[in-house]
């Protein structure tokens, strides 16, 4: 299979990919979690922070990865980073989409895609599926930072260009 490129929904769309939502984040906003959500607008589902919300995905594509492609070894939440600063994090989180993009770049063509692999729950599932999880996975966090973002700056809904 020729190398892949990285996903629209992990880094190259320039407006709603996960690291699109990452790259203006001011340093106050990696820990911060909302003061005042307004349930009306958000709902009233506990708020994570950024840094936690990026933790889960980076964590959610190294289980990925160790149990399609790897011994299956890796249990949650022993797979961190060194830490929660937000240079470091944003590095981990990349070496853990690299990790994941590579395994899928060593099938040797498309009929591989539809081998049963590992998820991390134990079921097996064909290797396209896990794929798709993993981009709807980033699609999903990726709004959900937007939110957070959005929460953080006050913003109580779309914000649009005027001309």
């Amino acid at each position: 299979m020729p190398p892949s490129t990285p996903p629209s929904a992990y880094q190259r769309d320039p407006f709603s990919s996960l690291r699109a939502n990452l790259k203006d984040l001011h340093p106050h906003e990696w820990l911060a979690r909302p003061a005042n959500p307004r349930p009306e607008v958000f709902g009233d589902d506990p708020e994570l922070s950024i840094a936690q919300i990026v933790l889960h995905v980076g964590g959610a594509k190294r289980m990925y990865a160790n149990h399609a492609f790897g011994d299956a070894t890796m249990v949650w939440g022993t797979n961190g980073p060194p830490g929660m600063e937000m240079d470091a994090v944003l590095a981990w989180l990349e070496a853990g989409h690299n990790a994941f993009v590579a395994a899928v770049d060593a099938l040797g063509n498309d009929d591989e895609l539809a081998v049963r692999r590992r998820a991390p729950n134990g079921r097996m599932v064909p290797t396209e599926a896990l794929t798709s999880i993993i981009t709807n996975h980033d699609t999903y966090h990726s709004g959900e930072i937007n939110r957070q973002r959005s929460l953080l700056r006050g913003a109580d809904g779309w914000i649009h260009e005027r001309p």
